[in-house]
């Protein structure tokens, strides 16, 4: 499938919230996990965060990949003390982060944030609603190629000759976003390089969207 476009502006949660000093986190640092959960909501100033969730197997799924100007951590809004949600740093990262108090407080006196939390949480309802309908519904392959396309419009940036970069993007981390193996992965991503889609080192990750998305579309149909 691919991803959802959006037809009316949203309005910008950034544009409300107060300014807040930063906290630096290492590659592979914990931000919050189950014995210390979330209290608020976090802002990637610089840098990626991954949110995964413990399955009763302990095998981890990865619910989100968050980068800058991202927020993530909102179940701390509902008052939860125990929840099997880990947030890590993918890369050497800056955070800023609210807690729920301060969130309730400035909905008070920006009543147009309250609007922009809603409509970024709705938002984000949809795309996990599309990537079940993609792991219920669709191939490995298709999986693969939309979950890039995706990642492409989130955080990518144009190429001169047409693709657009995204960061790197490790195969096992690509593996728990999809919910299968690396290995299975690693022969997609392979595949797609010799088909001229897309190019990937550890720099980075250059997808030839247009091509990529009518591929995607073409098997669909």
């Amino acid at each position: 499938m691919l991803p959802i476009a959006m037809k009316v502006p949203l309005e910008d949660a950034l544009a409300y919230l107060p300014r807040r000093s930063v906290v630096e986190y290492r590659r592979g640092q914990v931000v919050y996990d189950e014995t210390n959960p979330s209290v608020g909501l976090y802002l990637v100033a610089q840098g990626r965060v991954k949110v995964s969730v413990t399955m009763e197997d302990g095998s981890q799924s990865v619910s989100g990949i968050f980068t800058s100007d991202d927020l993530f951590g909102e179940s701390a809004l509902l008052g939860l003390t125990r929840r099997q949600e880990c947030a890590a740093a993918l890369e050497t990262t800056t955070l800023m982060s609210w807690t729920s108090e301060d969130i309730e407080e400035q909905i008070e006196r920006q009543p147009k944030l309250g609007m922009a939390l809603i409509q970024k949480l709705v938002k984000r309802c949809l795309d996990f609603e599309e990537r079940l309908q993609s792991l219920a519904l669709d191939k490995t392959p298709e999986r693969v190629a939309s979950s890039l396309l995706r990642f492409a419009e989130r955080f990518g940036s144009p190429n001169g000759d047409g693709a657009v970069r995204i960061p790197p993007i490790t195969h096992q981390l690509l593996s728990e976003y999809l919910g299968t193996s690396r290995e299975i992965v690693t022969f997609q991503m392979n595949y797609l390089r010799r088909e001229g889609l897309l190019r990937y080192s550890r720099k980075g990750i250059e997808i030839h969207t247009d091509a990529l998305a009518e591929r995607v579309r073409k098997e669909a149909r």
